[in-house]
C-alpha cells in the first residue's frame, strides 16, 4: 500500500481507534491460513482543489461481501456498516488529499483452518499521490513462468488475500530479472492479468480485454476504463475475448488498469518494445478520460463518487 504514513484513526471490529492499535491476532485463521478478503478503494481530490470523493465505493463494498460469501464466513458484514466505517475513518482523520483505503474482513479467534468465524473487520487509510513518472513513462513487463491460479484452485474473481501470493511470486521474478512487473498467463497459455492489475491491448484500433473468465479479478477499474473506451473516440471498438501470448507483441499498445495502477502504459514486454516503445494515443486518451471521471471534471454515473462529508467543515 504505497504512500504516506497511515492516518491516525483506524477502525477495528466496531470501533474507531488509533491506527497503531489496528492489529490482527497472530493465531487468527485470517493470519495463519490467509482466511481473509479485502478491498482497496481510492479517494481523489476534485480538480482545482475540489471535494475529496471515494470512487465507486459501494460497488467495491458489494464485491467485498461477495468475497466473504465465497470464503463461507458465518457473519458477513453489511454493506451499509462497511460504508459507515470507511467514511468514518476518513472523516475522523480529516483526509483532504488523494488517498487509499484498505478494508480487510478476516476470520478472527484462534480456530482451525476451516473456521468460519468470528468475523473481524479492519479499515485503515493513507495518503496516496499519483505516481506521475509511471503514468507518464510506462512500465516494462516480463511474461512470467508462473501461471495464473485457476478458478478451480483459488477463485481469482474475488479479492482473497491468499490469491495475491501468485502475483507476488511473479512480481519478484520479474524484478529479479530487471523488469518493473510481470504478466501472468492462464494454464491454457492465454493472457490473464498482471500482479494487482488487469491487462488491455490495442490492435488495429480495437481495444481488447481478456474476459472475466480468464482467471482475472472482476475489476471495477477495468469496467470503468472499458466504459470510457466505449463512450469515447480513442478506439473503433471494444472487445472482450481470450488473448494469446503472441498478441502482446503484435499489439500497438498494452496497458495495465487497476485501483493501484490506474491506467498505466506498458512500453516493453520481454525485451521487445510495445509499438514504438512509448505510451500510445489510446493509453493517453483513456488516462485522460479516467482521471476526468475520478476527479469530477466529467459526468460520472450516479453513485460513482461519494464525497467525504467532513471536509467542507475542515477547510472552511
Amino acid at each position: 500500500m504505497a504512500g504516506g504514513a497511515p492516518y491516525f484513526v483506524g477502525y477495528l471490529d466496531g470501533a474507531f481507534i488509533p491506527v497503531e492499535d489496528v492489529r490482527l491476532p497472530l493465531l487468527a485463521p485470517g493470519v495463519t491460513y490467509a482466511a481473509s478478503v479485502f478491498e482497496g478503494i481510492r479517494a481523489y481530490r476534485g480538480a482545482d482543489g475540489g471535494d475529496l470523493a471515494l470512487f465507486r465505493m459501494r460497488e467495491h463494498l458489494e464485491r467485498l461481501v461477495t468475497s466473504c460469501k465465497v470464503l463461507c464466513l458465518d457473519e458477513i458484514p453489511d454493506v451499509a456498516d462497511l460504508e459507515a466505517a470507511t467514511l468514518g475513518v476518513l472523516e475522523r482523520s480529516g483526509a483532504q488529499e488523494d488517498c487509499y483505503i484498505r478494508i480487510q474482513v478476516y476470520v478472527g479467534g484462534d480456530g482451525e483452518m476451516t473456521a468460519r468465524g468470528p468475523t473481524g473487520v479492519a479499515v485503515i487509510a493513507r495518503p496516496r499521490p499519483q505516481l506521475a513518472a509511471r503514468l507518464q513513462d510506462g512500465l516494462r513487463c516480463q511474461v512470467s513462468s508462473w501461471r495464473r491460479i485457476s478458478d478451480n484452485a483459488s477463485p481469482a474473481r474475488v479479492k482473497a488475500a491468499a490469491n495475491y501470493l501468485n502475483g507476488r511470486l511473479a512480481g519478484l521474478q520479474a524484478k529479479a530479472d530487471g523488469y518493473d512487473t510481470a504478466l501472468l498467463l492462464t494454464e491454457a497459455g492465454e493472457v490473464a492479468e498482471a500482479p494487482g492489475a488487469c491487462v488491455l491491448i490495442v490492435r488495429d484500433g480495437v481495444l481488447i480485454a481478456p474476459p472475466v473468465t480468464a482467471d482475472i479479478l472482476e475489476s471495477l477499474t477495468r469496467d470503468t476504463v472499458l466504459a470510457c473506451a466505449r463512450q469515447g473516440r480513442a478506439v473503433s471498438e471494444v472487445i472482450e475475448r481470450p488473448v494469446d501470448r503472441t498478441e502482446l507483441h503484435a499489439a500497438s499498445e498494452v496497458m495495465l488498469v487497476g485501483t493501484g495502477m490506474e491506467v498505466t502504459p506498458v512500453v516493453g514486454i520481454d525485451r521487445f518494445e510495445v509499438g514504438d516503445g512509448r505510451p500510445g494515443p489510446v493509453s493517453r486518451a483513456l488516462q485522460d478520460d479516467y482521471f476526468a471521471l475520478v476527479r469530477g471534471t466529467s459526468a460520472a454515473p450516479r453513485g460513482w463518487l461519494t464525497p467525504i462529508a467532513s471536509q467542507r467543515e475542515t477547510t472552511e
